[in-house]
């Protein structure tokens, strides 16, 4: 206790010396506070992404502007919907869809058949169809995809939507999206909820679709593919139903379901009239990459007919900014010759799909399917009562887990990883294909790097540095110098809670620069002093914080503009080697990395691609990506995560590029951050190994468990000593 104490003074004497005289007194070991220049540090990484989203976006929009015949609109879609299919990971073989009707409700007017299919084997899809009792077959239909409202198929909205219809001549499939209504992919029966929602609130389902969504990432895929497929096994189900006229299909829905409409409709040109409404989802279900924004998407449905509908409930600038989007799709129809096809219109009401929305939509329907305006007085629907929800269950429970058991999309995104282990063969050029994967560009420092200060601390030097790494991004770090003669071996070190994590310092990088190491920390862009939720740690203590957190923004942002955030990461470890090779202490030939956590993961890229690191040392970092695609639940941040990793390589892959060079894999955990097994490690990196006995070098190659900060501490020592 009293060494405890008198070490809190000594740290506040070392804190109170930094103060200059009439000055405030700085933190020891934060960099950019009282700096005024870096006040928004919080919003750098945020910001970055913001200016390459914005120029793909005028990119594109540019693009669109200069389409000026009919031959190159077809030309433009033609390559468009490839790149849709390409963004969404390819879509499936159709298999039998073993459609079944559970129940039917006769109502006035129209019947609600109860139905079960298969988008994919075993793959239930349950929905509602709404059928007219006047009329004669067979009839027009539209395929209702869901927002994101958590009781799906059954939100009154909807319920209203297909009785109104129904009873106006058009047959309406509503089904519930995987992750809402009887789909809930991670329901519990014991506890009555999704596991992954601490509170079973009405918005599950964001929390569904964003965490099966970043593992759907990891194999190639993603979770729109998914929602995609769903829907166009819908219109094959309404397209093989006799009372059905297939020549007329139509699509609509809000929210996420509107953004689903979009979707379906530039992917499926069985779909003849579009009704996208308060349109938008959220990150997983948009699979807008580089060469295709959402405008692009939207351009693959002109020329059929295609009715925008906007909400005055919805946010201004939001709204705005799709009207503008509409402006400049009016330009492909007008060069197509059918200025008439495409309307924007805006609602009054709450985000949702409201009456006077069904009234829209169904004049639009009509325009397009009967060639006839519509009375006003036949647009009045009397108040009609909907369904409890139980009504409308197609299955006996609620619930497909419990009912049918099948398949959801984290096994299916297993069964895919495991296929893609099994098939994949080391490439020609393992390096190139990681780098591409990665998005990893090669560091381009904008100003020179800067020093904030110097502070002596007694057995060291503490200096406070910010360096750049590409234009618009300052790594803030800090440099532990020995007191010793120079030159020094160095060690760049990256922390996932961030160089200032209370204990970090005097746990392990006192440790090494009192053993004469030159220590290096840093925060990546987004990591420690710009995380805009720092301090936190790096286990998200519940699984909203994990899917909705800042980084979640970050991992969504980086695929749309063609990187990733464990890329660009990379790239600032790199740039701190570059610029730890400047210093007069440094002995260049003898540079290490090391991180705890994610910084593990950066350390290990960062030596794959920096031959200039001659020892590495990750502590605690994710064991694989197979890990998390073969785990039903997992907690890491999805920063560590990039597109399609798993068709070309695993973290072992990434190692044995490090060979024949020290490694220590250290403490490595499992999905849920539990510490592995040594034994259970080795087998996961059998490649790793084998690179290093090829290189004649087997003992340089360490897996260890190790409790104790001493320890760790040791072992650490002992690598970075260790240099060709």
């Amino acid at each position: 206790m009293f060494r405890r104490i008198a070490a809190i003074v000594a740290a506040a004497a070392v804190a109170f010396a930094q103060e200059s005289p009439g000055g405030p007194t700085l933190p020891a070991w934060n960099v950019l506070y009282g700096a005024s220049e870096f006040r928004d540090a919080h919003r750098m990484f945020s910001a970055y992404l913001a200016k390459l989203r914005d120029e793909e976006q005028a990119r594109r929009s540019k693009s669109i502007a200069g389409l000026s015949s009919v031959a190159e609109i077809r030309q433009y879609q033609t390559e468009t919907r490839a790149k849709l299919r390409a963004a969404l990971g390819g879509l499936p073989q159709r298999t039998p869809s073993n459609a079944r009707v559970t129940g039917t409700l006769e109502r006035e007017g129209y019947r609600v058949e109860k139905v079960i299919y298969e988008s994919r084997p075993r793959y239930y899809v349950t929905g509602n169809v709404y059928v007219p009792r006047n009329g004669t077959a067979p009839y027009p239909a539209v395929l209702a995809s869901v927002g994101h409202w958590g009781m799906g198929k059954t939100f009154e909205e909807y319920q209203r939507l297909g009785i109104y219809l129904a009873r106006r001549g058009y047959i309406v499939l509503v089904y519930d999206v995987a992750g809402q209504g009887e789909r809930r992919e991670y329901f519990n029966p014991v506890l009555g909820r999704a596991l992954i929602d601490p509170g079973g609130s009405h918005w599950f389902v964001t929390l569904e679709h964003g965490y099966a969504g970043a593992q759907a990432i990891l194999t190639g895929g993603n979770y729109a593919s998914y929602l995609v497929w769903d829907g166009i096994r819908g219109l094959d189900y309404l397209s093989e139903r006799k009372d059905v006229d297939k020549e007329r299909l139509a699509c609509t829905g809000t929210s996420g379901g509107g953004l689903q409409t979009e979707l379906l409709s530039a992917i499926d040109e069985r779909i003849k009239v579009s009704i996208p409404v308060c349109y938008g989802g959220c990150n997983p279900d948009n699979p807008t990459r580089p060469g295709l924004t959402i405008a692009d998407i939207d351009a693959l449905i002109a020329p059929r007919p295609l009715l925008m509908i906007e909400a005055t409930g919805d946010p201004r600038p939001g709204v705005a900014a799709k009207h503008e989007r509409h402006r400049e799709l009016e330009h492909v129809y007008k060069v197509s010759g059918e200025a008439d096809k495409t309307r924007f219109i805006i609602v009054d009401g709450p985000h949702g799909y409201v009456s006077d929305m069904h009234k829209a939509a169904y004049s639009w329907l009509q325009r397009w399917f009967s060639g006839k305006a519509v009375k006003e007085a036949d647009l009045n629907e009397p108040i009609t009562a909907v369904e409890p929800a139980e009504n409308l269950h197609a299955t006996p429970s609620g619930e497909v887990s419990m009912s049918l058991g099948g398949e959801t999309v984290a096994s299916l995104n297993r069964s895919h990883a495991a296929q893609l282990a099994s098939n994949r063969r080391p490439d020609a050029d393992l390096k190139e294909a990681i780098r591409a994967k990665l998005g990893l560009g090669r560091p381009e420092p904008a100003h020179p790097p800067r020093s904030l200060g110097r502070v002596d601390r007694g057995s060291y030097l503490l200096e406070k540095i910010v360096y750049s790494s590409e234009p618009g991004i300052y790594v803030p770090s800090v440099l532990l110098l020995p007191k010793s003669a120079a030159p020094h071996p160095a060690v760049l070190f990256v922390n996932e809670d961030g160089k200032a994590e209370p204990g970090f310092v005097d746990r392990y990088l006192e440790p090494l620069v009192k053993a004469g190491i030159v220590v290096f920390s840093i925060d990546p862009r987004g990591m420690g002093e710009t995380d805009p939720e720092a301090p936190r740690a790096s286990k998200p203590t519940d699984y909203k914080k994990l899917v909705h957190d800042a980084e979640s923004g970050f991992f969504h942002d980086s695929i749309r503009v063609g990187k990733t955030v464990i890329g660009m990461r990379t790239i600032d470890a790199m740039a701190g080697v570059s610029y730890l090779t400047t210093r007069s202490e440094v002995d260049p030939k003898r540079i290490s990395a090391a991180g705890h956590g994610m910084g593990g993961l950066i350390a290990l890229f960062a030596a794959a691609f920096d031959d200039r690191i001659r020892s590495v040392a990750s502590t605690g970092a994710l064991v694989s990506y197979s890990a998390i695609a073969e785990s039903t639940l997992y907690s890491h941040r999805f920063g560590a995560f990039g597109p399609g990793f798993l068709t070309s390589f695993d973290l072992p892959d990434v190692a044995s590029l490090i060979a024949p060079r020290p490694l220590l894999i250290h403490n490595p955990v499992d999905a849920l951050h539990r510490v592995l097994d040594p034994e259970a490690v080795k087998q996961a990196y059998r490649a790793t190994a084998s690179a290093y006995r090829t290189a004649g070098q087997a003992d340089r190659f360490q897996v260890q468990h190790e409790t104790t900060t001493d320890g760790i501490s040791r072992r650490y020592q002992a690598v970075f000593s260790r240099h060709d």
